[in-house]
């Protein structure tokens, strides 16, 4: 009716009948249901292709759901089966109501295209070749290529991490798929003029947030190919990742940390010993960068004072995801390494804070409380008998302002970490008591 009166549809009420209709389809087993409302319904009335794409939408999340119980378990099997073999049914109306209209205006059928994908992507297991030879993939692509002011960009992303997550490399039969959307996702974001490069440029949020999400979803599911032995320019991928691990907003730059997670255990698992060594040596330079860009995403923020407890508490569950990944870097790299990295950037601070006029050096606290908050993070993996970096540590402490709480916190709880080091080294302990 809303079609015939040309009036815009109460898309609440749509998606409650898609849902109910669908439910109705599974319950009853109507296996052709996918072919009878497209002759049926599509054909006769074209103008109904969005309504018709959030039933099909509802079809595989109705037969997943656990709200449904039918008499025979093995039906309920049967019909996910038979969706599982209708899915060329699905993509073709998606391909025909993206033909059929200007998506990049009617952002309404490109959203329900895209619902209709990210519905049968996550549930039913298509074959991977009907996705690789598919134009949505291609177009898909387009909307990301044009940035978040593109309608269905924020949606596009949604499918294309689930594209990702449900087909990983290390899955055969995927091989075909993954050849395609490799290049396509490196193109996101290789070179100065990229689409991602451009969103850091314009600081547009949106858009690095679904950069972000994309590259880190193909590290992680691409992570066989990262780590396999065949030369394939696998670093060109964690650059990206790296980037966005960088980017200043630590919302988005904490997408990142799964990713780096998977990457330390992935490398520790390889085979032989000697492999695994020559692995980790190529990934070295870009984990003693990731060692620099957590530290820095370890600072409070400045009017950290000003803000109120819960949000303190937001920020130091923040600050120990990225303390975390610091100590995760340990794991391949060796604490002696890792603190030799954060203690020369911790001695670099202090020699720019002392540069600075007298009354600037009291606020300018934020970048030695990170470097501190970051040393004693990794106290399990520094040896006791380490004779460099250590005793500057030590030697600083009591130099630090006390009038500051949050710097003295973290000054307190690294002579805590460091006990044992104290312990073997006594004349470093009488100057920490007064402060």
């Amino acid at each position: 009716r809303a079609t015939l009166e040309n009036r815009p549809p109460n898309r609440p009420l749509v998606t409650r009948l898609g849902m109910t209709i669908a439910s109705l389809a599974v319950q009853m087993s109507w296996i052709t249901c996918l072919s009878d409302v497209t002759e049926n319904v599509l054909k006769p009335h074209p103008e109904l292709g969005p309504y018709v794409l959030e039933f099909f939408r509802s079809i595989p999340e109705e037969a997943d759901s656990d709200r449904l119980v039918l008499r025979e378990e093995e039906d309920l099997w049967a019909y996910r089966d038979h969706l599982r073999n209708s899915a060329h049914v699905v993509l073709g109306l998606c391909e025909h109501a993206v033909r059929s209209c200007d998506v990049n205006k009617d952002v309404a059928t490109a959203e329900a295209v895209l619902s209709c994908m990210q519905s049968w992507i996550r549930i039913v297991d298509m074959e991977p070749g009907l996705l690789e030879r598919t134009m949505l993939l291609p177009w898909m692509f387009d909307l990301l290529v044009g940035g978040s002011t593109n309608g269905g960009f924020e949606m596009a992303v949604d499918v294309l991490v689930e594209l990702l997550r449900t087909y990983p490399s290390d899955r055969r039969g995927n091989e075909g798929l993954v050849r395609v959307i490799i290049p396509r996702v490196m193109a996101l974001g290789g070179g100065d003029l990229s689409p991602f490069e451009k969103a850091v440029k314009e600081e547009d949020e949106d858009g690095m947030r679904g950069y972000c999400r994309i590259f880190t979803e193909m590290g992680e599911s691409y992570l066989s190919l990262i780590l396999s032995h065949e030369e394939m320019n696998q670093q060109s991928l964690v650059e990206l990742v790296l980037r966005c691990s960088a980017i200043p907003d630590k919302e988005i730059a904490g997408i990142t940390l799964h990713f780096w997670y998977r990457f330390v255990i992935g490398l520790e698992d390889l085979e032989p010993y000697e492999y695994r060594q020559i692995r980790i040596d190529s990934f070295a330079p870009q984990l003693i960068r990731l060692l620099s860009i957590c530290t820095h995403l370890l600072r409070y923020p400045a009017g950290v004072d000003d803000l109120s407890p819960d949000r303190i508490d937001d920020i130091e569950g923040v600050r120990f995801y990225f303390a975390d990944t610091i100590e995760d870097c340990c794991r391949l790299l060796g604490g002696e390494i890792v603190l030799r990295n954060t203690g020369d950037q911790l001695q670099e601070e202090c020699r720019r804070v002392t540069s600075l006029p007298q009354e600037r050096q009291l606020s300018d606290w934020h970048g030695i409380e990170a470097f501190l908050y970051a040393i004693q993070a990794i106290s399990m993996y520094v040896p006791s008998d380490e004779t460099q970096m250590i005793p500057f540590v030590m030697n600083l402490i009591p130099q630090l302002p006390t009038q500051v709480p949050l710097l003295r916190a973290t000054a307190c709880l690294t002579v805590g970490k460091y006990a044992a080091w104290l312990g073997l080294h006594p004349e470093c302990l009488q100057p920490l008591l007064p402060y």
